[in-house]
């Protein structure tokens, strides 16, 4: 909770990566690369609620021995063209009366739980949705941070007007899509 603004925090995993299969569970450092995502989620000091949204069994197995919250994600929501603003969306429905979403993707593991909270208090301060970016300024697909009713008034990441970016540094700014990158 910020203020008095609950926190859902949803982190999407679906089994059925093309370029890269298994990904959300395949080994980055010693560990399953969801489990980065899943630990820094539960060390925030904003979120209330952390949950994974997957249609795979296996990825549910260890997110949930992670402890992790899962939710099973319906079969529409498991393909490629599926967008994120979506699964946010049904993640809200089963979970109502958050104000803030937060999307944290399991591809981004260097992001820290300061991370998180530094973006979900910009949009909290600013009112606008907050996204995390490089140095350079492009997006780096870490932490995303959007207020549920614009959620619920059909906006997604690529339509919202009102974006405050967040600057976190290069050397956490990994997102992982292809297999030579688990070795980084």
């Amino acid at each position: 909770m910020i203020g008095d603004m609950r926190v859902l925090a949803v982190i999407p995993a679906r089994g059925g990566s093309k370029r890269c299969p298994r990904k959300n569970i395949l080994p980055f450092r010693d560990r399953p690369l969801i489990a980065w995502t899943i630990d820094a989620a539960k060390a925030s000091k904003h979120i209330d609620m952390a949950l994974v949204s997957t249609e795979d069994a296996e990825i549910a197995g260890i997110a949930d021995g992670l402890g992790s919250y899962v939710i099973e994600r319906p079969e529409s929501l498991a393909i490629d063209t599926a967008a994120n603003e979506d699964v946010m969306r049904h993640a809200l429905a089963e979970h109502p009366k958050h104000d803030l979403v937060v999307l944290l993707q399991p591809t981004s593991p260097l992001r820290t739980a300061q991370d998180i909270d530094a973006c979900i208090k910009l949009a909290h301060l600013t009112r606008r949705t907050c996204i995390s970016c490089r140095n350079d300024g492009t997006r780096n697909g870490a932490v995303y941070v959007m207020h549920a009713s614009l959620l619920e008034r059909g906006h997604n990441f690529l339509t919202v007007k009102k974006i405050i970016w967040y600057r976190m540094p290069d050397e956490r700014s990994l997102d992982i899509d292809y297999p030579e990158q688990f070795s980084a």
